[in-house]
């Protein structure tokens, strides 16, 4: 399955079809995910800790190819 720069990729569980954790995975690598999350730590209203997490899960054959279309 590929997608276009910007795209959203939906993977979806239909009837009774076994989907593994290794299919799950596996269909992840090819596409690629990104993960963006941040945590605050306050005490009276005041920002103490901000901690910010970004990740890029692909893999990197998938990285690669995508590099290349730029």
């Amino acid at each position: 399955m590929s997608t276009d720069a910007g795209s959203i990729s939906t993977m979806s569980i239909e009837g009774d079809s076994d989907i593994s954790l290794l299919d799950i995975l596996d269909h992840v690598l090819n596409s690629g995910a990104v993960i963006h999350g941040s945590l605050v730590i306050s005490l009276a209203g005041v920002d103490l800790v901000y901690v910010g997490l970004n990740v890029i899960l692909t893999s990197v054959e998938t990285a690669l190819r995508n590099i290349d279309r730029e």
